[in-house]
Parts: C-alpha cells; sequence; structure tokens
C-alpha cells in the first residue's frame, strides 16, 4: 500500500505537467510601471533561490521593469508564504514555492497555519528537480545498505532539511520509514546553512535537490548515496537511485511554481503566465537550468497548476497519514 501511494505521488507530477498547453488567457495587458519583488522563502543559495535570481533578468527584460528577488527564510518557507498572501494583488509581489508551504503545510497542521491556500493565485509551475541523498564525508557508509546500518549503530546521528514540513523533509522522511530506522531531524532556514552544518560534520545527511548535491559531491566535499528518482540523474551518472538500491518505485522530485496573491486582476495574471512562458522556453535559461539539473516546466496554466496543487496536497496527505509524519519530528 505505501509503495503504491508513493508512486501516485511521485507520478502524478509528471503526468500532470505532460497536459497540453490550454488557450491564451484573454485580458487586456498589464505592463509594471514599477520595479517587481519576487519572493523567495528561503536563504541565498539553496535551489530556490537560485531558480529565482536564474528567472529574474530575463523576466525583468520581458516585463520592462526589475525584478528585485528579496529572500524571507524560515519556518520552511512559510513565512515568505504569509508575507506573500497579505501582499497587495497589484501584481508587484510574485513569489517563488515550493510544496512545503503550498502543499504540506496544510496537510500537517491545517487549523494552526496563518494563511491558506485560497490566499494564493497560482500563476504556472516553473521546475522540476531529482532528490539526492547526500552525507557527510566522514560518515562511513557508500551506498544505501551502509547507510541504514550507520544509523542503527550512531544513535545520536541527525539529519537536517530546511525546515519542518518542506517537500525535502517529507521525502526523507519517507525513505527512512521504507528504509526501517528512525533518525533526529534539524529543521534549518534554508538549504545553505544545512550544506554548512553537513560539511562541517554536525549533522550527519541531507535530501537536497540536484542543483545544490552535485557540485558538492563532484568535487568530494559530500558523499551522494542516492538519487530520489527511478531514473539516474546526467549530473551523478555514477550515483545509483534508490530504486535500485532496493526501495522499489521510490520516485519524488523537488518542484517550484510562482505564486501571486488570491484576487491579482486577470489580465496580470495572464501577463505573468505570459511572461514566464517565454522565458522559460528560452535556450538560455533551459541550458543554465539543466546545468543546475533542473527541468523547466512549460504549459501549465495557472487552472492546471490549481488542479496540481489540489492532487498534490492530497498525496503529501496519504504519505504523511501512512508514514506517520507529525510536525514534531
Amino acid at each position: 500500500m505505501f509503495s503504491s501511494t508513493l508512486q501516485r505521488a511521485a507520478g502524478a507530477l509528471f503526468i500532470t505537467t505532460s497536459l497540453a498547453t490550454a488557450p491564451a488567457l484573454a485580458a487586456d495587458a498589464w505592463k509594471p510601471t514599477k520595479p517587481v519583488r519576487l519572493l523567495v522563502g528561503f536563504a541565498p543559495g539553496g535551489s530556490a533561490d537560485t531558480l529565482a535570481r536564474l528567472l529574474a533578468e530575463p523576466l525583468s527584460q520581458r516585463l520592462g521593469q526589475t525584478v528585485v528577488v528579496e529572500n524571507l527564510a524560515g519556518a520552511g518557507g512559510n513565512i515568505m508564504a504569509y508575507r506573500l498572501s497579505q501582499s497587495q494583488p497589484d501584481g508587484y509581489t510574485i513569489g517563488i514555492a515550493a510544496a512545503g508551504s503550498m502543499a504540506i503545510t496544510h496537510v500537517l497542521n491545517p487549523k494552526g497555519t496563518n494563511y491558506k491556500p485560497a490566499d494564493f493565485t497560482p500563476i504556472t509551475l516553473a521546475a522540476v528537480q531529482p532528490n539526492v541523498v547526500i552525507v557527510n564525508k566522514d560518515v562511513p557508509a557508500n551506498n544505501l545498505a551502509e547507510l541504514k546500518d550507520y544509523f542503527q549503530k550512531t544513535p545520536t546521528a541527525t539529519y537536517g532539511t530546511a525546515g519542518v514540513g518542506i517537500s525535502n523533509h517529507l521525502i526523507a522522511e519517507t525513505m527512512l520509514y521504507k528504509m526501517g530506522v528512525k533518525v533526529p531531524h534539524a529543521a534549518y532556514r534554508g538549504a545553505a546553512p544545512v550544506i554548512t552544518d553537513l560539511l562541517g560534520g554536525h549533522i550527519a545527511m541531507t535530501m537536497d535537490n540536484i542543483s545544490t548535491a552535485a557540485p558538492l559531491a563532484s568535487q568530494g566535499k559530500v558523499k551522494a548515496i542516492a538519487v530520489a528518482s527511478l531514473k539516474r540523474s546526467a549530473q551523478l551518472p555514477n550515483v545509483p537511485t534508490l530504486d535500485e538500491q532496493g526501495l522499489k518505485g521510490f520516485d519524488m522530485p523537488t518542484w517550484q511554481g510562482v505564486f501571486a496573491p488570491a484576487g491579482v486582476p486577470a489580465n496580470v495574471l495572464a501577463a505573468y503566465y505570459a511572461a514566464l512562458q517565454d522565458v522559460l522556453k528560452q535556450p538560455a535559461v533551459i541550458e543554465k537550468m539543466a546545468g543546475l539539473g533542473s527541468e523547466p516546466v512549460t504549459g501549465m496554466t495557472p487552472e492546471k497548476f490549481g488542479q496540481f496543487l489540489e492532487n498534490d496536497r492530497k498525496q503529501w496527505a496519504d504519505i504523511v497519514r501512512v508514514a506517520k509524519i507529525s510536525l514534531e519530528q
């Protein structure tokens, strides 16, 4: 049952992104007349921040106004999400967010958050990346079996992610559940401090996006144990997948999407959707994203993205229920 739950949760991502592009949104053209704020819920250096800065310049050119990236790190992206939910729906504040703040938070604590899904207007899904299990270079493990043995023999070992309830936290917990081990979780304010503590030996493991993990592993600063997708990554071709190492069907990528506050006018929504589609199709952007192990997603209209989010929340709810994951972890 648990295996099929994981397959549905991951499979829906790629099924949804393959849907045909809907007709263009019809609305009067909107052009910003002052700089736009692009909020990111994590510290500089992480995958969400990297994507934001990669998209900001071509988006500025497409909109004809400066797009300023603003980092509001903390609480697994929830601080940024709350700030975005409280922003004026005039088009001058948008945000890049992922499953943690836009799907998982409401599954883990539906009555305890200070914002809700209806507080946002989904614009488009922008990118997906495989995740990688990486460990401190001194951890005596080079594969999943050895990592399990290490955790079983080292009860003081911990792992960290960029916040409670973000997708990488739940993906790591799902992996550990299927491995049959329990490891204490340390929550950080972003991906960069997680890596700092991983390199320093303060935590043993993290589950991170390929854009962060691959350079560190290639430079020998960490050891890459497994890729959490069904296919190996071109960035780390010699690193086997979790599926290859016994966790059959394990395929859980990370996604990032662009959001506006609820109530944004139709012409503003249409302008951003059109601009982002143009940006995500630019060869230079595609090339840079590929270099980071990230795959752009195009054709995900606001309506389809909204449905995708509903499906994603249901699938994370299944994972949380079966793996007995809670906010206390």
